[in-house]
């Protein structure tokens, strides 16, 4: 707040669940359940306004547990919305001031548009009418993106749950299994562990170009049915403490098209190019060129991002490569955006957090690898194994 020259800074944080991607820094600031908006205003104690009183009925039992808490009852108010916290500044005799805001930006792959809600907004310009509001995000990404001991054990630990995530979807994966009990063996092996994990990208076939959930959670259609020659390809979330990894799981059931060995060889190449490069001193930009480069070598193309930061979000590397605009059947969407890299000037430091998820397709068949891998001061520190190779079913 004193670099950024601000009287005040608004934390926002999505609601709870909001996956893959949640939008969650306010968590980094309570220690307590997400979906709240945190208020800061010069030294004091941050005030929390929630979405319901529930918060406040959880906060109560978590004290008559002894749980560990950083917030106070005092600290606690129930009204999440700009109008009360806007209402609370004015109180304070800040209604001009320069107010940041976290939530404003941009903030890839889904808050394009920034993450705070726009009926939000008006209610803190409306009770604050001479205010500045300033984005201040990067600026808070900076200083949270390199991780304490304390939260890359936590990190480490959620990498070890993917881990057995991702086992656990290369032994259950075999002829005559559905995606479903896919979904419900990886999802169980992270809740046992004492993970948490609120969606599983998944999609299978002998040759599969889409990305995200299984099609039948938002559709009324049964899950599909494995065969022999399928490619199962995954992007596993596993979380412990608010702590995130990303794992990106492929197994070949049998056989698989050549063209998939391929695929997987070449996502492979870049996973090693990005290790190599993921260095203090580095910039973000230069991995990502790395990483991208026997994709453009190959001739593929790819259907998500090469890389990007977790703990928090932030830089993501698309990189130059062709998209899904390769296939024939793209040229009947009139309107096919290129995502771009963000930040690219990025300066690594050690101990920050990035998901690796080299992918590459060649036609319509497409393998990803991937795993979680740290800044370290000469390469990349690799938290993973088994996902950042194409793993094969055995039955």
């Amino acid at each position: 707040m004193r670099e950024e020259r601000l009287d005040a800074l608004i934390v926002y944080g999505d609601r709870e669940a909001a996956a893959p991607a949640a939008f969650a820094p306010d968590c980094y600031f309570t220690n307590d359940r997400p979906g709240s908006l945190v208020l800061f205003v010069g030294e004091d104690a941050p005030l929390v306004f929630t979405f319901a009183s529930m918060m406040v009925a959880d906060h109560i039992q978590a004290a008559m547990r002894g749980d560990l808490q950083w917030l106070a009852p005092e600290q606690l108010r129930v009204g999440k919305t700009g109008r009360d916290a806007g209402a609370y500044l004015a109180s304070r005799g800040l209604a001009g001031a320069r107010v940041g805001i976290i939530g404003l930006e941009p903030y890839p792959p889904f808050y394009f548009d920034g993450a705070l809600p726009c009926r939000t907004m008006e209610g803190l310009a409306g009770a604050l009418a001479r205010a500045e509001f300033v984005p201040v995000y990067r600026a808070f990404f900076a200083l949270a993106s390199v991780k304490s001991e304390e939260e890359l054990g936590l990190i480490r630990y959620a990498a070890h749950i993917g881990e057995a995530m991702s086992e656990t979807l290369r032994a259950t994966a075999r002829p005559g299994v559905s995606e479903a009990e896919l979904v419900a063996a990886v999802t169980s092996t992270c809740f046992s562990m004492g993970g948490y994990t609120a969606e599983i990208l998944l999609g299978s076939g002998p040759e599969y170009v889409g990305w995200g959930p299984p099609a039948w959670q938002y559709r009324s259609q049964r899950p599909r049915v494995l065969r022999e020659g399928d490619i199962v390809l995954s992007e596993i979330f596993a979380l412990y403490g608010m702590m995130e990894t990303q794992h990106q799981a492929a197994v070949a059931v049998g056989d698989v098209h050549p063209d998939i060995l391929r695929a997987a060889a070449v996502a492979r190449e870049c996973y090693e190019r990005g290790l190599w490069a993921l260095h203090a001193g580095n910039t973000f930009g230069a991995v990502v060129d790395a990483m991208e480069q026997p994709l453009l070598e190959a001739g593929g193309w790819h259907v998500h991002p090469l890389i990007h930061s977790i703990n928090p979000y932030g830089p993501v590397g698309f990189g130059t490569a062709p998209g899904i605009e390769c296939l024939p059947e793209a040229g009947r969407y009139v309107q096919l955006q290129r995502l771009p890299t963000v930040a690219r000037e990025l300066e690594l430091k050690p101990g920050m957090c990035f998901a690796f998820e080299p992918n590459c397709a060649f036609g319509r068949h497409v393998a990803n690898v991937g795993g979680t891998v740290i800044v370290g001061d000469t390469a990349g520190v690799e938290l993973n194994q088994n996902s950042t190779r194409l793993m094969q079913a055995r039955w």
